[in-house]
């Protein structure tokens, strides 16, 4: 389907049909590496935010064909940007860490792995301890927390 096959609606309209296609063709140019705003334009929508609402509802909706291929070169993005960062968080640079964890939170968002989706949370504890090595330290069990 070629863009010029969909007419451009300014506002709501009661196409149903018409809006269906409108949905697969933004999840269509989000894949192509459009904006959110380009889209919008494009396709005749209020705001990039309405275009956003809408990517993200098809692919929660697995309405779109293109919506598990959005979500691979999605995860893909986020694999080559990790990637990138890696060897520098592991080296301590802590703005690389903190880069590394939103990547990691935000492919666990794509793939649905939260609480919710199925993952279980789990508690992180940090102890710190201020005795001296050897002097009635203790390692505190897990248990306490």
């Amino acid at each position: 389907m070629s863009i010029a096959a969909l007419p451009r609606v300014d506002g709501r309209h009661r196409n149903k049909a018409l809006a269906a296609a409108r949905r697969t063709r933004a999840v269509e140019l989000r894949c192509q590496g459009w904006t959110y705003g380009a889209i919008a334009d494009e396709l005749g929508y209020a705001s990039r935010a309405t275009v956003y609402a809408i990517v993200h509802k098809a692919l929660a909706a697995q309405e779109a064909c293109e919506t598990e291929h959005l979500r691979e070169l999605e995860t893909e993005r986020l694999d080559r940007l990790q990637a990138g960062l890696w060897d520098r968080a592991m080296a301590g640079d802590v703005a690389a860490v903190s880069e590394v964890r939103r990547i990691i939170e935000a492919r666990v968002r794509l793939l649905g792995l939260t609480s919710k989706g199925g993952l279980e949370q789990e508690a992180c504890v940090t102890v710190v301890c201020s005795c001296a090595p050897g002097i009635g330290h203790q390692r505190p069990s897990l248990a306490a927390f």
